[in-house]
């Protein structure tokens, strides 16, 4: 096989890409070739390609399937982020062919994926890799059942970060979060967005010996219980930078004792043009053609009182109000107040409300 790579470390890019490639290939040889493993046994990652929508690039992601998988049953979601790795997409592609260890366990009931982050990227939008992760949702969609009161959501390192913006400004996506040895500088405390995330549990992972991550993990627990939400901490005894099986397994445990429920009371501060609310409620874009992100900060606040939606804003010019089954779900007769005025009373709208301010 002949490889020819730019760049001045071309050689030693040609070993690292050839090992992968046999790699896939002695898996392909070997069990790695049974598809029973796979969609039967439940023991084995598939890898799915898609064509991104930002870009028109090949990306990639794994998906564990349950034993006996059924199409038509719905399973709980567990989107899993990678920390920092090798940055050629191969080496993503090579590890669901590496042989298996004699103990390893059969996948959990649920259906698990980890989108590749495009390499050494985080999921902000400068190297495009938050839409990765929401267009690999999307793909198990096309072909899988999905329990949307059960998504569950965690990272390892740079992923434990990422993992931290996105419950901030996704938090009526998931049933409960988990990061592991991340940092909270993708979303410092300082930009407000942590009370956004006020009802969602939080699982902190650690290791005692970590000197990379261990002196700023305090941080994502005093910034959660700032707001009223005391996480559940777990520091490791003797672990370093990277979690052990158990570890895993401990926290996959505990997510899923969690089922997504709106809360009566909850809050929103809008800093993205992508994520413009929760629960039905958002604040649409007073600029959408600009670029990048001319978008100024606004705020809201939900009461949700019997058949009364009371709703106060900060900072904005309209309002869009689902009250519908996709949205704040109510049925029968309501009454919606914003700011104090009366904006809808009578029976709920399928169709959301946009209301100037």
């Amino acid at each position: 096989m002949k490889q020819e790579l730019a760049g001045a470390d071309n050689d030693e890019r040609a070993k690292e890409l050839l090992g992968y490639l046999s790699a896939i290939e002695t898996g392909l040889k070997g069990e790695g070739e049974r598809a029973e493993l796979y969609l039967v046994d439940g023991r084995r990652s598939l890898t799915f390609a898609r064509l991104s929508q930002s870009d028109g690039t090949l990306q990639f992601y794994t998906v564990n399937l349950p034993p006996h998988w059924d199409s038509r049953k719905a399973y709980p979601l567990y989107v899993q982020l990678h920390g920092r790795g090798p940055d050629i997409p191969l080496a993503f592609v090579s590890s669901t062919f590496q042989p298996r260890k004699g103990n390893e366990a059969k996948n959990a009931d649920i259906i698990a994926i980890v989108p590749w982050l495009r390499g050494n990227g985080e999921w902000r939008n400068e190297n495009g890799s938050e839409p990765d992760i929401w267009e690999a949702i999307e793909d198990v969609k096309s072909f899988a059942t999905l329990d949307p009161d059960r998504w569950y959501l965690s990272g390892h390192s740079w992923g434990g970060d990422d993992a931290w913006s996105i419950a901030q400004r996704t938090p009526d996506l998931w049933a409960a979060i988990g990061i592991m040895a991340g940092n909270p500088v993708g979303a410092p405390y300082a930009l407000g967005l942590v009370a956004n995330a006020s009802n969602l549990p939080f699982y902190l992972w650690v290791g005692d010996e970590d000197k990379e991550r261990r002196p700023s993990f305090d941080n994502f627990r005093t910034a959660l219980t700032a707001v009223g939400n005391s996480p559940t901490v777990v520091v490791a005894s003797g672990v370093g930078h990277n979690y052990r099986a158990e570890d895993s397994a401990a926290l996959e445990v505990w997510l899923l004792q969690h089922t997504r429920h709106m809360p009566k009371h909850f809050s929103f501060v809008v800093d993205t043009p992508q994520h413009r609310g929760i629960w039905g409620i958002s604040i649409p874009r007073i600029f959408p053609d600009a670029y990048p992100q001319a978008e100024p900060h606004v705020k809201f606040e939900c009461w949700i009182e019997g058949s009364t939606i009371r709703v106060r804003t900060f900072g904005a010019k309209q309002i869009e109000v689902n009250l519908g089954p996709s949205g704040l779900n109510v049925a029968g007769s309501v009454k919606l107040t914003i700011d104090g005025r009366t904006r809808f009373s009578g029976i709920a709208p399928v169709k959301p409300l946009l209301l100037s301010l």
